[in-house]
């Protein structure tokens, strides 16, 4: 029974494990129901507390390093994890270069948020709710090339490369926008 028990847990940890991460790597959902996007987190959490302890009363027993395998796996997904929440928090609190947002009547509702540290944020609104989207970029005079993001064909004709003149951003085989600059 004990080590049926270490076994579930190592498997809970390592499915929630996986889902944490292809989550907090995914565009983030907020909206009507967006706290449910983080219960594969706090499940993991959960998990690894529950392995910590069981590993640490096996250790006690046995005196084995190996007992804490189960319970590093844990901690390296909720560090994998966390990292991320933490990157994504420090690209949304960096400095704002320019804003850019769709003309009025467009067929994507979306808005950029072009950061000093070359990232990104784009925000899609929907009926319920909003989709947020971080990627890096690279400005050359009035060009701006997206060089990456975490949109997976969720978005049709993503722009990859435009350019600002005056107060319009002209992306090639997309919408134009509008600029606003800080």
């Amino acid at each position: 029974m004990r080590q049926f028990l270490r076994i579930l847990i190592g498997v809970l940890i390592i499915w929630f494990g996986f889902k944490s991460i292809s989550q907090a790597y995914a565009p983030i959902q907020s909206g009507l129901f967006s706290q449910l996007q983080y219960v594969p987190f706090v499940i993991l959490i959960i998990a690894t507390i529950v392995a910590l302890l069981l590993d640490n009363k096996y250790f006690k027993t046995n005196h084995k390093l190996y007992q804490y395998i189960i319970s590093f796996i844990g901690l390296t997904f909720c560090g994998i994890v966390t990292f991320k929440f933490v990157h994504n928090n420090n690209i949304d609190n960096s400095k704002t270069l320019m804003h850019i947002s769709n003309l009025p009547g467009a067929s994507n509702v979306l808005r950029f948020d072009f950061k000093d540290n070359g990232n990104f944020r784009m925000t899609k609104f929907d009926k319920l709710g909003q989709t947020i989207y971080y990627g890096k970029y690279l400005k050359v005079n009035d060009t701006i090339n997206i060089i990456s993001t975490n949109n997976k064909v969720e978005i049709h004709n993503f722009p990859q490369w435009g350019f600002i003149e005056n107060d319009t951003m002209y992306w090639y085989g997309f919408d134009e926008m509008i600029v606003d600059k800080q």
